[in-house]
């Protein structure tokens, strides 16, 4: 598999149609797993761990533009339960992996989502269901009006490759 670097403007949000967040200026996907201590007399000073339970968030920051935010504040509000996927945008230059690795992760074949969508149709992606759980909104003198959002995932991070429609 040929290794490829991937710009930051070319990996971004998108929505459970396929259709990116607008407005985006950057965004950061967080996955972490908690160490359990399992230290016991015969594992002298240094001790042992073991991985247990994984969690993951995504933040992602944008230009403000009223109706997009208004959208952020319904969903957080309303407690709703949404389908995210972060990956690569349409027209991006690269490669995706063609061997559909899955790196030890659930894959999840895309068939059917219309066209209409900025997701890479022939890249991978990472999807999964999130809550909107925060919201953040600066407002500098001189400067455009910004926010961010961190949703946070409920349940299993999957791997999904895309497949023609």
């Amino acid at each position: 598999m040929a290794r490829t670097r991937i710009q930051g403007h070319d990996c971004m949000v998108f929505d459970a149609d396929g259709k990116s967040f607008a407005f985006g200026t950057n965004s950061t996907l967080s996955i972490s797993t908690e160490m359990q201590d399992v230290s016991d007399k015969d594992t002298s000073k240094y001790g042992a761990q073991k991985p247990g339970r994984m969690t993951w968030n995504i933040t992602t920051e944008h230009t403000l533009d009223v109706d997009e935010y208004m959208k952020f504040v319904d969903w957080q509000n309303s407690a709703e339960r949404k389908k995210v996927w972060y990956g690569i945008r349409k027209g991006y230059e690269g490669g995706p992996d063609q061997n559909n690795t899955s790196y030890g992760m659930q894959t999840e074949v895309n068939n059917g989502v219309d066209g209409n969508r900025d997701i890479e149709p022939t890249s991978y992606a990472l999807t999964g269901y999130v809550y909107c759980t925060d919201i953040q909104q600066t407002a500098s003198n001189g400067d455009f009006a910004n926010y961010s959002v961190t949703l946070t995932g409920d349940g299993l991070l999957s791997k999904a490759y895309f497949t023609a429609s």
